[in-house]
């Protein structure tokens, strides 16, 4: 991890953008501004150059008259005048065997001089050329002196230092790098400025945008503003993160379904072994009831027994057909039909249901309302199963009712519903769910076992079907609804 603590500040997008953009330019630029300089330099020693020599030109018409004149005074005159213009080191005139003859300045030129000036008399040109003189380097301008019929009379030397050229240069070079590093320092700091405005805020606030989500706030999203560039990484993040919470909701869902088919398998475990149970206990108590309920039944037609004694006998029969249904009702709901769903006609159970109750509901003064037509309504399912569900849909609403039970259908494309209304206290909304469970019998008094809206459910959950348990407008009462897919899913 030390190694990357290191080079961390090398990963600087600003430090990169130096490297690989500024230090570049930079090198470049330095390369040109050289390049310039070395130009100026040749241009501005050849003016200088040409200074000294248009000086020469300049004094050698009147230093030829003077001399044809045969006037050195006029001569020496003309050199000290040159002085006036400035920078001019000196002047000197020698006679056409190099001899000096007129001096202007403080060098005086010596004998290696007008050796040399003897050469150039004979040569006859004009010449510049850089030389030593007196000890110090300096520029001399060369021009042959005439006399009246051409012919080379003498000759003229104007001297420049050359360490005075050499001054100019430097300022020149000095001036040049100086402007060179400012314009360096602006561009560095244009650089930076404009990184921070058009990379570093966008860059900032992105990774805002992620600590931000990154410390719990899932539902945050970047902002998409700012460049293309950027605004397009917001975005794929946004969109990645919507497909992370996507995810996320899918998988909760799969755990969800998991666990409930978890309890399903281990409820219809628990009914197995509950459906073992009640099978062997209604074995094994069928004959002793019915013994009991025979004998009780022949007891009852003593004509000696009392009114108390065949109450108490009376009872002991509704007891032993209490405990007969209970078995029943737990062996029905402990049973799970494995076979093959088929077509099931729901109008003719619900006929038969109804033509069972009506007994019942007549000895009670119960008015059952039932639907006018048979229907026709075919689903997909279990026959005995949706009979028995149908059978405790409508007890349970003969039970509740005090004088009215209505069973209405209606029928789509998709599914049917039946409809189971009383006139009875109805249910409240907080125990509307917990009237589902076995053994729940809240309301019902002594009539139910309490089995017969848990089967219900679990018949239901057989056929995908759903069941609701509402308040009904009419009869005031309470109102369930059963709706059973055309086919089980």
């Amino acid at each position: 991890m030390a190694h990357v603590t290191v080079l961390t500040p090398l990963r600087s997008l600003r430090l990169q953008l130096v490297l690989l953009l500024v230090l570049p330019l930079a090198l470049f630029g330095t390369l040109v501004v050289w390049a310039t300089y070395e130009a100026v330099e040749t241009l501005v020693e050849r003016r200088l150059e040409k200074e000294i020599e248009l000086v020469a030109r300049a004094l050698r018409v009147p230093v030829e008259q003077a001399l044809q004149a045969g006037d050195l005074k006029s001569v020496e005159q003309t050199l000290d005048a040159v002085f006036e213009i400035g920078r001019v080191y000196g002047a000197y005139v020698y006679d056409a065997g190099g001899r000096r003859i007129a001096v202007a300045g403080e060098a005086r030129p010596g004998p290696r001089e007008q050796v040399e000036a003897a050469e150039l008399v004979q040569i006859g040109e004009e010449m510049g050329r850089y030389a030593e003189l007196a000890g110090e380097d300096v520029f001399s301008y060369f021009v042959p002196l005439n006399d009246p019929a051409g012919r080379i009379a003498g000759l003229l030397q104007v001297v420049r230092l050359e360490s005075e050229i050499a001054r100019r240069l430097d300022e020149i070079k000095t001036q040049s790098w100086l402007a060179w590093g400012g314009v360096m320092i602006v561009m560095l700091v244009i650089v930076l400025i404009g990184h921070r405005l058009a990379v570093g805020r966008h860059v900032d606030r992105l990774v805002e945008d992620m600590a931000r989500i990154e410390a719990g706030e899932r539902e945050h999203r970047a902002n998409p503003g700012g460049p293309v560039e950027f605004s397009g990484v917001a975005a794929a993040l946004n969109r990645m993160l919507d497909g992370l919470d996507r995810m996320a909701r899918e998988l909760a869902e799969q755990r969800r379904e998991r666990r409930s088919m978890e309890r399903r398998m281990l409820a219809q475990e628990g009914l197995a072994r509950l459906g073992q149970f009640s099978s062997g206990v209604a074995h094994e108590l069928g004959a002793p009831l019915t013994v009991i309920d025979g004998d009780t039944r022949r007891l009852q037609r003593e004509a000696s027994l009392s009114p108390d004694a065949q109450r108490r006998l009376d009872r002991i029969r509704r007891q032993v057909h209490r405990t007969r249904e209970l078995i029943n009702q737990l062996m029905e709901f402990a049973r799970s039909d494995r076979s093959e769903p088929e077509a099931v006609d729901l109008g003719r159970l619900l006929q038969r249901v109804l033509a069972g109750l009506r007994p019942e509901c007549e000895s009670r003064g119960i008015t059952l309302e039932g639907p006018s037509e048979e229907g026709g309504w075919l689903v997909e399912g279990w026959s005995p199963r949706l009979e028995h569900a149908l059978l405790n849909l409508a007890r349970n609403a003969v039970q509740a009712a005090e004088h009215r039970v209505r069973v209405s259908v209606r029928d789509s494309s998709r599914s049917v519903t039946i409809s189971f209304e009383d006139d009875g206290p109805g249910i409240p909304v907080g125990q509307r769910e917990q009237i589902f469970e076995p053994f729940h019998t809240a309301g019902k008094g002594r009539q139910g076992t309490g089995l017969g809206l848990a089967i219900v459910r679990g018949v239901a959950e057989e056929h995908a079907a759903r069941i609701d348990v509402l308040s009904s407008d009419e009869l005031g009462g309470s109102r369930f609804e059963l709706e059973i897919p055309r086919q089980v899913t």
